[in-house]
C-alpha cells in the first residue's frame, strides 16, 4: 500500500493507493496512528485509488476512527470506489464512519 501525507490546517489528508488488506492495512494504521499521535486531530483517508477492503481493514479504520476520537478529532473516508462503497455498505460501516464523494466534502465532514 502506498501512503501519500498532506498536512493542512483543516485536516491532515491521507491518500492511499492499493488493497487495504491483511499487508496494506498495518501500513496505514502505524502511518495514521504516528500523525495522531504528532497532532494530527482531524483525518481524512482519501480512498480513490483503493480497489479493495479486507476485513483487517476494515478493523484498523475501526481502530483509527477510535483513535482520532480519543483526541477529540473526527475521521472521514472520500472518493470511495464502487466495490469499496459496497463493502462499507454491506459491513455498516457506512453508518459508523464518515463517507464523502471527494476531499472538499469530506472536509467538510470534519469541521
Amino acid at each position: 500500500m502506498e501512503l501519500t501525507v498532506d498536512k493542512q490546517t483543516q485536516a491532515t489528508i491521507v491518500a492511499a493507493k492499493g488493497k487495504l488488506d491483511a499487508a496494506g492495512a498495518p501500513e496505514l494504521e502505524t502511518r495514521c496512528k504516528a500523525l495522531i499521535q504528532e497532532g494530527a486531530g482531524r483525518l481524512l483517508l482519501d480512498f480513490a485509488q483503493v480497489e479493495y477492503v479486507s476485513s483487517a481493514g476494515l478493523r484498523s479504520l475501526l481502530v483509527l476512527a477510535k483513535a482520532v476520537k480519543s483526541v477529540g478529532g473526527g475521521l472521514a473516508l472520500c472518493g470511495l470506489v464502487p466495490a469499496v462503497r459496497d463493502v462499507m455498505s454491506i459491513s455498516g460501516f457506512d453508518n459508523i464512519l464518515p463517507l464523502a464523494a471527494d476531499r472538499a466534502a469530506a472536509l467538510e465532514l470534519l469541521k
